[in-house]
């Protein structure tokens, strides 16, 4: 509570009760952003063919599951990178990218990106495993499947 001569009255714990949940709010608000700024480096890379801004979003080491000309393949990240790789970096190739919804779990986090292909009336959606790592949020795996 604060009194007409701006002073704070210390017995006042709803207050600082309030003031702790807000802590707490920003906190998971920060780890959402962390993992939202991860996924709009792969949606960012991946519409503009920039590979070092779509290799940031990943783990070295991570596993990514797709179909590929008809073909069920795990890739690791150079594999994936090699389809932008040739292409002209910051060219928009038309690939638009939406998240659509983010769960985290202390240091875990899945995440699931609508890719839209209007020129090619193409509709995916992707499914993300994350992990917190140190204090930055990376693409362990990723899957996709057409609509």
């Amino acid at each position: 509570m604060i009194n007409h001569d701006k002073t704070i009255i210390n017995n006042d714990m709803p207050f600082y009760n309030s003031l702790n949940a807000i802590v707490k709010t920003n906190h998971s608000l920060s780890e959402k952003e962390m993992i939202e700024k991860t996924l709009k480096n792969y949606i960012q890379g991946s519409s503009y063919n920039d590979v070092k801004k779509l290799e940031s979003a990943f783990t070295a080491d991570a596993t990514l599951y797709l179909t590929v000309r008809d073909t069920f393949k795990r890739l690791t990240p150079t594999d994936y990178l090699r389809f932008f790789k040739n292409k002209k970096k910051g060219a928009y190739n038309g690939r638009i990218g939406n998240i659509l919804s983010i769960e985290i779990h202390r240091d875990i986090a899945t995440a699931k990106v609508e890719i839209l292909i209007p020129e090619r009336k193409l509709k995916l959606i992707d499914l993300f495993l994350l992990k917190k790592l140190k204090d930055d949020w990376k693409i362990i795996s990723k899957t996709a499947t057409r609509l």
